[in-house]
């Protein structure tokens, strides 16, 4: 993988997290909250009332609650970083205002606000661990708070306080170290992994010498184009192409030579179709066949006139061909009709294809007449 398919993939895979990361913290809030209503209620109503606190809740309550109505409607992969990041700061000046607001509430010390704090910590450090500066965005608000807060309230040992803050803030920083190089590595090795299946994938449909779609892929495709076909009532039609005396090609110029021929007629009968559905494979051997959903008996006529033409005009010499000094190609047309099988509709086109070799061979035969 080079550097810059590496970093791409890694900006993707980490903008992935991260949004992922934001929407648990966001149901880590809505936890958080209800944790702060029922101590207010059950433990801490001899400090503050509890309709005193709604205030203070109300900001980050309501930004989650419509952040996850936008989520329903807009799916969270559709979110851009920019909304992202604006989310997050959002949220952080939420929890900020309502630290702040638990304090101003009371006049006593709050033993449990800085556990909040440091559980705030907590959420974005794995919300947030695959960047490391929008991480200490989200926890350095929530750790200076809460080293500050100690400070202020207990000013006669400051050493704890400081302690905590620079301790946890250099495990976190070299925990986040760790975590991050396995994820790279855990990226490179999904990035690798989904190279091998791409490979391997075009290995089983493509055929190794021409470079086009094998029989396997062709069968494939025409069996789902046949239900296609089934079910929107349109138009089907193959072609099936067969070199003429191809094997005396082989005998006189070689293996080599035929393979050669091989490859320039794949990349005629290739360019005679152009639509993004159309399909051209081998179909094995010296033998090619094109898929041509959407196009009637008339339509697919006219691609093997246009077959007919390129190959003329590449003037391949066939040194011991009975019909011409240059290579030329037998065409078997056949259109699907309501009730055809896949395998019906080959052996139709075979049958055609049948018949064009025994009318004198470089031509093109459909059910009706040859040419």
């Amino acid at each position: 993988m080079n550097s810059k398919q590496y970093k791409h993939q890694l900006k993707i895979e980490t903008q992935k997290i991260l949004q992922r990361g934001i929407f648990w913290a966001m149901y880590m809030t809505l936890f958080l909250v209800l944790v702060v209503l029922l101590n207010t209620y059950y433990f801490s109503h001899d400090i503050y009332d509890l309709k005193d606190i709604f205030p203070e809740l109300a900001p980050v309550t309501l930004l989650v609650i419509t952040a996850f109505a936008v989520i329903k409607f807009l799916h969270i992969d559709s979110v851009t970083p920019r909304q992202s990041q604006l989310f997050l700061m959002l949220l952080i000046l939420t929890w900020c205002y309502l630290l702040y607001g638990l304090i101003q509430l009371s006049s006593e010390p709050l033993p449990g606000i800085e556990s909040l704090a440091d559980i705030l910590v907590m959420v974005f450090v794995f919300a947030l661990f695959p960047n490391r500066k929008v991480m200490l965005l989200g926890i350095l608000p929530f750790l200076l708070f809460s080293c500050f807060y100690r400070l202020y309230e207990y000013p006669e040992s400051p050493v704890y306080p400081l302690t905590k803050f620079a301790c946890v803030l250099a495990i976190i920083i070299s925990g986040q170290k760790i975590i991050s190089g396995w994820f790279i590595k855990a990226v490179i090795r999904d990035f690798e992994k989904q190279k091998l299946v791409k490979q391997f994938k075009r290995l089983a449909l493509i055929d190794g010498l021409t470079n086009i779609s094998n029989r396997r892929h062709f069968d494939e495709i025409l069996s789902q184009e046949v239900r296609v076909a089934e079910r929107n009532h349109h138009a089907l039609s193959i072609i099936l192409l067969d070199i003429d005396f191809f094997k005396r090609l082989n005998d006189t110029l070689g293996h080599q030579a035929g393979d050669a021929q091989l490859i320039k007629i794949a990349e005629i009968i290739s360019s005679a179709v152009n639509r993004p559905r159309d399909l051209v494979a081998r179909y094995g051997g010296e033998e090619f066949v094109i898929a041509l959903p959407n196009t009637n008996l008339e339509g697919a006529i006219r691609v093997a006139e246009k077959v007919k033409s390129l190959l003329e005009e590449a003037q391949i010499v066939h040194p011991c061909s009975d019909v011409s000094a240059q290579v030329t190609l037998s065409q078997g047309i056949a259109q699907w009709e309501p009730g055809m099988s896949r395998d019906q509709l080959i052996k139709a086109a075979d049958r055609m294809l049948y018949r064009a070799k025994s009318a004198g061979r470089d031509s093109y035969c459909f059910e009706g007449r040859s040419r």
